[in-house]
């Protein structure tokens, strides 16, 4: 690539770095560009965070493009037996294989008699940024599900926080506490599908076959819904990030197999560069 950068003529570059649609790298890069572009298994989402927005998104621009030039890119990563978690008010996890979890929801007593909420993670759990991002959803519904003991639990933390007591609240949380207050369901079971951990690198996240990791998944929440006889329309499936496709697929796998569909699905930032069709 870099010698045909070379040799192509310099006239055709755009202005500055932004990649355009063209085929030809010498168009939007230069040969020392080209050079010093990264491999990808060294892209890792460590070395993302701590580039610039800007800087990120323009080499990760790069790197798809250039891997578009000469051929198309088909996707044969599917994880065997991702992990799945169900966390609890107090904090504890049941944590087993995608394949031995149910078995384990049916010895929760009343699981499932409200809502269910299925969140397909989609990012490395190897930065904070991820890992504080996961949280921070599950303890929203956490909030939702359990908002009269999260109350109680909150008082008794303010009783004993002077330092909570004198913390300014943001809009946001404002805006969330009432919708949590306005919301249909207060209560309800969360379930973890952590695709996100099984993305450990950047070639793993760009090979994911979002299709047949996606049936998969609609295959094993039909088997759920079946065995615990959970009505589908309590379902709702969130997806987060490349786990948005992934979570779309499941959700068409499962109105194939029942003739019916979920309740709600939710996707949370999809990936439209990197998951695409065969």
């Amino acid at each position: 690539l870099a010698v045909a950068a070379m040799a192509s003529p310099s006239s055709g570059r755009t202005g500055g770095n932004s990649v355009n649609q063209a085929l030809k790298p010498s168009q939007w890069l230069s040969p020392q560009q080209l050079e010093r572009i990264e491999a990808v298994d060294d892209l890792t989402l460590e070395r993302l965070e701590n580039m610039s927005l800007e800087k990120g998104a323009e080499l990760l621009q790069q790197v798809y493009h250039l891997s578009q030039i000469k051929h198309d890119i088909e996707p044969t990563y599917v994880p065997s037996n991702v992990k799945v978690y169900m966390p609890k008010p107090n904090g504890d996890k049941i944590v087993a294989p995608l394949n031995e979890m149910t078995e384990l929801l049916k010895q929760q007593q009343n699981f499932g008699q409200d809502e269910v909420t299925i969140i397909v993670t989609g990012l490395p759990k190897n930065c904070e940024t991820v890992k504080k991002a996961n949280r921070k959803l599950v303890q929203a519904y956490m909030q939702r599900y359990n908002l009269q003991q999260q109350q109680q639990q909150g008082q008794k933390y303010n009783k004993d926080s002077s330092e909570d007591n004198n913390r300014q609240r943001t809009s946001s949380e404002e805006d969330y506490s009432e919708q949590a207050r306005n919301a249909n369901t207060k209560s309800g079971d969360i379930i973890v599908i952590d695709l996100g951990s099984e993305l450990s690198t950047f070639n793993r996240i760009a090979m994911l076959d979002t299709e047949a990791i996606g049936v998969i998944f609609g295959k094993w929440i039909v088997k759920m819904t079946h065995d615990l006889q959970l009505p589908h329309e309590t379902i709702h499936l969130i997806g987060q990030n490349i786990g948005a496709h992934v979570a779309g697929a499941a959700a068409n796998e499962f109105t194939r197999l029942t003739g019916h569909k979920l309740r709600r699905v939710t996707g949370l930032d999809p990936s439209s560069i990197v998951a695409k069709g065969r």
